[in-house]
């Protein structure tokens, strides 16, 4: 075998393939790596330091939760191809969304692609890679400019377009309600490419007062119902796949299920001290709740039920990855595509842990008022995740999650690209700290592109913070 088999089969190793699915799946990873332009060296750097730098893979959960992440990779630029050439559905989506619309679109057809290419190409690429920047970068060289602050994620998708590494879809659906960009690039990447497809475009408009709750608003769950049931029609018209209740019901059966494991091993890893594992980690294994994996939730759930079983016996073992008593800090979003933000944190004592975003709140683990009507179950579903919210509302369940998770701190920021989120935060920081008393840091940088900034840029703004909490612990 070459060095670069050996490489990357050394690579699947770490991530939990062996035998026979390591003999299956080495191929196609192969060929992955072709598409996406991975090379010797970049699977080199990850397998010999960056990931065990920054990825707690004593943990054969964790080991596999980056094994269900190369598995996405490669169903998005091999197995999206070959759906294309034997004329089966191919369905891309645009963060924020509802990722029940696309398990329901799987249930209904297992055999149909569907995925969210610009996420997972930069969280992959760049959580375990640390090499998402040159397609960032070609993105701004073929005209999408880096003065203008787009965000990273609408930046790969051109990239990843022009340089062929995605095939065009039968249909992009789009929840337009944040990401007002998004479509518009896909029209910006149509013109560059010369390549077609549909768009189909879903809102809900952020227009509720901010002392209102809106998954109790009678006609909100309706209009968002409707618009739930439109998008469905035009899916199913676009692909010839038929979408019934039956598909529905599972698509929502499992993302409870899961969403309830993971809501334990959140409480697990809070409650612990020391606290066992970082929260990047923690972040990853909520992906599939938040964004569709093409394999939804095969990988993942075996993954955090090992996790599970680990953490708990890393529990009773009184081991972690700070000393017992060192302050824990929550985020908003822990910035796992730059995980040595979680890694220069420990080296200074404190550990990351829960991210108020990611985590399920009383209300969504609750049972649904609308159980007998499935497309207003699912409205409800999605006005009790934060990002359906008005920002009121949000912080009601920011504060719960404080209250239950009792960090020291928590951390804000890292979205300055961003129109909507990086105001948003700062304000929401200001209201959670009044209302709970944890003090709320900001820091300015780029989720999911660290371009800009260097690991000596953050330290001194994250030793200082780390500094804060150390003497608030022990003014406590």
């Amino acid at each position: 075998m070459s060095k670069c088999v050996e490489l990357n089969k050394k690579l699947l190793e770490l991530a939990e393939f062996h035998g026979e699915e390591l003999d299956a799946f080495l191929p196609r990873w192969m060929e992955a790596t072709e598409i996406i332009g991975l090379s010797d060296e970049n699977v080199e750097f990850a397998i010999n330091e960056f990931i065990p730098t920054n990825w707690d893979i004593k943990f054969k959960g964790l080991r596999m939760m980056i094994g269900a992440f190369l598995r996405e990779i490669v169903d998005l630029v091999v197995g999206a191809r070959e759906n294309k050439k034997e004329g089966k559905p191919v369905v891309y989506g645009i963060i924020p969304c509802v990722p029940l619309s696309y398990y329901t679109m799987k249930s209904a057809s297992p055999d149909m692609y569907v995925g969210f290419p610009d996420f997972l190409l930069v969280n992959t690429i760049n959580s375990f890679f640390h090499n998402a920047a040159p397609y960032i970068n070609y993105a701004e060289e073929i005209g999408f400019t880096y003065g203008c602050r787009h965000c990273p994620l609408n930046k790969m998708r051109v990239s990843a377009f022009a340089k062929k590494i995605l095939v065009a879809p039968n249909v992009i659906w789009s929840w337009g309600m944040n990401c007002d960009e998004g479509p518009k690039t896909d029209e910006f990447i149509q013109c560059l490419v010369g390549e077609e497809w549909t768009a189909v475009v879903s809102r809900i408009a952020h227009d509720t007062n901010i002392d209102e709750t809106d998954y109790e608003d009678q006609e909100r769950i309706k209009y968002l119902s409707g618009v739930f049931k439109d998008g469905i029609r035009q899916i199913q018209e676009l692909t010839g796949i038929e979408i019934n209740e039956t598909a529905l019901k599972d698509a929502q059966a499992k993302n409870l299920k899961y969403s309830f494991k993971y809501g334990q091993l959140v409480s697990l890893v809070c409650k612990a001290d020391p606290v066992p594992i970082g929260g990047n980690a923690l972040t990853q294994f909520a992906m599939p709740m938040v964004t569709a994996f093409n394999n939804g939730y095969t990988y993942m759930e075996p993954a955090i039920d090992v996790l599970l079983q680990e953490i708990r016996a890393e529990i009773k073992a009184g081991s972690g990855v700070t000393p017992k008593g060192a302050p824990k800090l929550g985020s908003y979003f822990v910035p796992f595509c730059i995980p040595w933000v979680d890694r220069l944190f420990r080296e200074n004592g404190v550990a990351t842990t829960f991210s108020e975003t990611m985590t399920p709140s009383k209300s969504q683990m609750s049972p649904h008022k609308y159980a007998t009507d499935i497309y207003s179950s699912f409205a409800e579903e999605w006005l009790r995740f934060p990002m359906g919210q008005n920002m009121g509302c949000e912080v009601e369940s920011m504060v719960e999650k404080v209250n239950a998770n009792q960090p020291d701190g928590m951390l804000m920021g890292f979205f300055d690209f961003d129109r909507w989120l990086g105001a948003h935060q700062k304000m929401c920081a200001d209201l959670v700290e009044k209302k709970t008393g944890v003090p709320h840091f900001y820091m300015e940088s780029d989720f999911w592109d660290d371009r800009d900034y260097s690991e000596e840029a953050l330290r001194t703004r994250i030793e200082s913070i780390s500094q804060l909490l150390y003497m608030k612990k022990e003014m406590n």
